[in-house]
Formats: C-alpha cells, structure tokens, sequence
C-alpha cells in the first residue's frame, strides 16, 4: 500500500468527527424527549393517588417541571404500562 494523501486522510477524520458529533446531539436530544414523554406517562395519574392532593401535586410539579406533565400519546402510554407489567 503507497502513502495516504495527508489532505484526504485529515478531511475524513473532520468529517467522522463532525458526523459523530451531530449524531450525538441529536441523539441527545432524543433521549432527554423521550425520558420526559414517558416520565409525564408515570406521573399523569399521580392525581389518583390516594394522599396526593392538591398542593402536593403542585408542589411535585413545581419540582420536576412542567414539562413532565404535558399531555403524553396513547402509544407511549400503552409501552409504559407494558414496561410496568414485565
């Protein structure tokens, strides 16, 4: 095998870099979405929990965030559930 082309060899690296890079962010970002989906999942019947009332759920939500009790899709709802039953 001859000698690499230093130019090539140092362009694909920086490509591999910034490729690894973007796909980390994005990946990221994707867990931290889906880890708050399925935490407002577990936590959108916390009002039906008997001795949670009103100001300890306020209080729960002021702590974890808004985010956590946003309206959750009935698909992610039913893996939930499942993920509790295994």
């Amino acid at each position: 095998m001859g000698k690499k082309n230093p130019v090539i060899v140092k362009a694909r690296q920086e490509g591999y870099t910034e490729g690894f890079k973007i796909g980390f962010e994005q990946g990221t970002t994707s867990g931290r979405n889906t880890a708050a989906q399925i935490l407002a999942a577990r936590f959108s019947e916390l009002d039906k929990v008997p001795g949670i009332g009103p100001k300890l759920h306020d209080k729960i939500v002021k702590h974890f965030g808004q985010e956590y009790f946003q309206e959750v899709p009935d698909e992610l709802r039913k893996v939930v559930r499942d993920a509790k039953g295994s």
